[in-house]
């Protein structure tokens, strides 16, 4: 093997223990700065006996030098006992070997002072590891001139002096640009944390507005003198406050499916869904035409959430359509393969191809205090009843939502 093949070596046999501990702080996600400080503490003394066992020692030099680079290393994490203790351990190895015990002491000894003025004065990382290997290539230098004049070659030292100082910065290097990585990948997390947290602030604060609006709507007409209105009216309150309660009690589960399915007649969610919106389409002056069919039609499904993407696609319709216009809605209804079709088709302002593509991400919206999530909540809903919903429509002509889901057999 020829110096670069051993010196690639080293590094890699220095360096791997290193990687994967960067690694495994990036799939842990509870660990503590005690248990990081200890497992660092392991990984530096596993990467000294993995260069002193597998190593190749050969050029004598090379090896002390390359376990250096793990004490300066070592010292720049903090773990100044680590280092330390490594330090007396590269004594006690090489010191017979070299015999010259004093050299490899006043090195380690000028390192740990070098460390204790960086911490005084905040000295950059990058001058503590040149300072650091300036000293030991200095020390080394003086030796194998004085003491190993036998075994001397200048120009081998040169180049074991230049590799050294670069091993040391390519190692110091790789662990500073991992840990600048991790400290991305975990601010990434934090920032999906927070943007999940935003998306389900967003997503309560849009849906509970639509039943508290329906139940204002019946609290402004209700006349309490009119025992009929009473009756009429208050069931349907207390159903939207219930609806609203089950929303709420929805959300506290973020990311997860809370679906209540249970077997039921869509054509009466419907025309519930209808009679609760009824004021709101009257206050708008649109006209409703209904063309369902007559005969029941049961799926397997959670009334509240259906009930839900009812009101949101009605009330982007009622939105859509601006007061000069004659407002129309038409709901039709139809079975094929098995499949029940709902289809709601306004005349409203309609969307270009722009605002289509874009109608089902998250925060995309074109009303002035939208929050963008309507759409996106009522895709995730019907998808998580194995339906499709599909989205159809022409700038100045209007829009055409179509819901498809499974029959219940």
């Amino acid at each position: 093997m020829n110096i670069f093949q051993i010196i690639f070596l080293d590094v890699v046999l220095l360096i791997f223990p290193i990687l994967v501990y960067l690694l495994y702080l990036t799939t842990n996600k509870n660990i503590t700065n005690k248990s990081k400080k200890l497992y660092l503490s392991l990984v530096l003394i596993t990467s000294f006996f993995m260069l002193y066992n597998y190593g190749v020692d050969t050029p004598r030099l090379l090896p002390v030098l390359i376990l250096n680079s793990i004490v300066i290393l070592s010292y720049l994490e903090d773990r100044y006992i680590i280092a330390n203790i490594l330090s007396i351990l590269i004594i006690f190895i090489y010191s017979n070997f070299f015999n010259y015990t004093f050299i490899l002491f006043t090195i380690y000894i000028l390192i740990s002072l070098l460390y204790l003025i960086r911490k005084k004065i905040k000295l950059n990382n990058l001058l503590f590891v040149n300072l650091s290997i300036i000293i030991s290539s200095i020390v080394y230098f003086i030796w194998v001139y004085k003491y190993n004049n036998e075994f001397f070659n200048i120009e081998m030292l040169k180049s074991i002096i230049v590799c050294y100082f670069f091993i040391v910065n390519i190692i110091c290097l790789m662990y500073e640009t991992g840990k600048k990585i991790l400290e991305t990948h975990l601010t990434y997390k934090e920032l999906q944390q927070e943007k999940q947290i935003r998306l389900s602030l967003f997503k309560i604060t849009h849906e509970i507005k639509n039943p508290i609006a329906v139940c204002k709507g019946y609290l402004d007409m209700i006349n309490v003198k009119d025992t009929n209105q009473v009756e009429r009216y208050v069931p349907i309150i207390k159903s939207e406050i219930e609806r609203l309660l089950s929303l709420l009690q929805d959300f506290l589960l973020i990311n997860k499916s809370n679906l209540d399915l249970d077997i039921m007649d869509f054509n009466m969610l419907i025309e519930d869904t209808i009679n609760k919106l009824d004021p709101l389409l009257k206050d708008n002056n649109i006209n409703l035409n209904l063309n369902i069919i007559d005969d029941e039609i049961f799926i397997n499904g959670d009334y509240n959430r259906l009930s839900q993407v009812l009101i949101n696609i009605i009330k982007n319709s009622i939105e859509a359509i601006p007061d000069e216009h004659k407002g129309k809605i038409n709901i039709t209804t139809k079975i094929k393969d098995k499949k029940y079709y709902l289809t709601v088709e306004d005349n409203g302002v309609g969307m270009n191809k722009e605002v289509l593509t874009n109608i089902k991400k998250p925060f995309y919206t074109t009303k002035k205090r939208g929050s963008g999530l309507g759409v996106s909540l009522i895709y995730e809903i019907v998808e998580a009843h194995s339906g499709k919903i599909q989205y159809s429509s022409e700038y100045g002509k209007g829009t055409k939502v179509t819901i498809q889901l499974p029959i219940y057999e």
